[in-house]
């Protein structure tokens, strides 16, 4: 099993290592502006052999396919294909968009898309995350700004991102 250590970098953010099967690790660190750096150890280097910087949008993308959001491998038991058609997106509500300005249940979401939403989170004025709603109810109105987890089937989702104005 691997080992997972965390530690906190004061006015920097958090960093992760895993120490994999083979020796090797993976370090990853979460900067508080939500980039994210990613090195891969050998477990003979003292210095890393490989590295990248991520937005916080890739990191999310890669994280969704490393998770298995896109693609379950076939050898899987079928519960784990029922799970490969589920999509969890963060989206960001942009000023204008069709989304913008209308409740939950106005816009039928659930009903009529299929689609739930988990959260609704807001920028802080000191950089990270607020959490403004869990699980909101159908009179939550969306705001331009507002970042809201959302759950659905892959094609379902796909619509929800126009409504959200995400760029595809």
């Amino acid at each position: 099993m691997t080992t997972i250590r965390e530690a906190e970098l004061p006015g920097l953010g958090k960093k992760y290592q895993l120490m994999l099967d083979d020796g090797s690790e993976v370090v990853v660190i979460i900067h508080d502006d939500g980039t994210r750096e990613l090195f891969y150890l050998d477990n003979e280097a003292d210095e890393p052999i490989a590295s990248v910087t991520l937005t916080d949008q890739e990191s999310r993308q890669l994280g969704s396919i490393i998770g298995g959001s896109f693609y379950q491998p076939k050898s899987l038991e079928k519960l784990d294909a029922a799970i490969s058609e589920l999509r969890i997106e963060w989206l960001k509500v942009q000023p204008g968009s069709e989304i913008s300005g209308k409740s939950i249940g106005e816009l039928g979401l659930r009903k009529n898309h299929g689609v739930i939403v988990i959260a609704v989170l807001m920028d802080r004025d000191k950089g990270g995350k607020e959490i403004v709603a869990i699980n909101p109810g159908p009179g939550y109105v969306f705001q331009p700004g507002h970042t809201v987890i959302t759950a659905g089937r892959y094609d379902k989702m796909k619509l929800i991102e126009k409504m959200f104005g995400a760029k595809l």
